[in-house]
């Protein structure tokens, strides 16, 4: 387990450390930071239980961290800005997000609509429904059975690791298929 976590220390570091100076803005207190997570993921690398999860892990415990070091040095303002986004890196989402948009665009024509309005554009079902002619019942399916398509799409072309909230922890793409995008590499 320890040889695997340094490869993967090794292959995360640079983007642990571009996440953390994303967050605090100070780039001595990011290599300090990163420092912690490093010596807490060797110290408590027993308690994962799922090796498979170990990327999501060591996201988790870098978020713990920076939130630890403000609450240490009782920056409340930064303190509150920290939590109120240390669940989601914006722009690894954005990058997985531009991957999406050629697979929904590959989604059968009443799919595809159905989700561009209800996911991209925010407008709710029941307005769908009205726009579209259709019940609220049918709305719903159309937009549940659009999701259910574009997952399964980019299940097939990518390995994604989210937290307990659905966020983009990280990414990785296989081999492409035919629904997918060269966009992501």
């Amino acid at each position: 387990m320890q040889t695997e976590i340094v490869k993967v220390w090794n292959d995360m570091n640079n983007r642990l450390s571009n996440f953390v100076n994303s967050k605090v803005h100070n780039s001595e207190l990011t290599k300090d930071i990163v420092q912690d997570v490093f010596l807490k993921i060797f110290s408590k690398n027993d308690t994962l239980k799922n090796k498979d999860k170990l990327v999501s892990w060591i996201y988790q415990i870098t978020r713990n961290e920076i939130v630890n070091h403000f609450r240490k040095n009782k920056f409340t303002s930064e303190l509150d800005e920290i939590e109120a986004i240390e669940t989601l890196d914006q722009s690894l989402t954005s990058e997985i997000s531009e991957c999406m948009h050629p697979m929904i665009n590959n989604l059968p024509d009443k799919y595809r609509e159905a989700l561009i309005l209800s996911d991209i554009k925010g407008i709710p079902q029941k307005e769908i429904a009205k726009q579209l002619n259709i019940s609220y019942s049918g709305a719903k399916s159309r937009v549940q059975r659009g999701r259910e398509m574009l997952k399964a799409t980019y299940l097939k072309c990518c390995d994604i690791s989210t937290d307990v909230y659905g966020d983009v922890l990280d990414y990785n793409q296989k081999g492409c298929v035919d629904d997918c995008d060269d966009s992501c590499d």
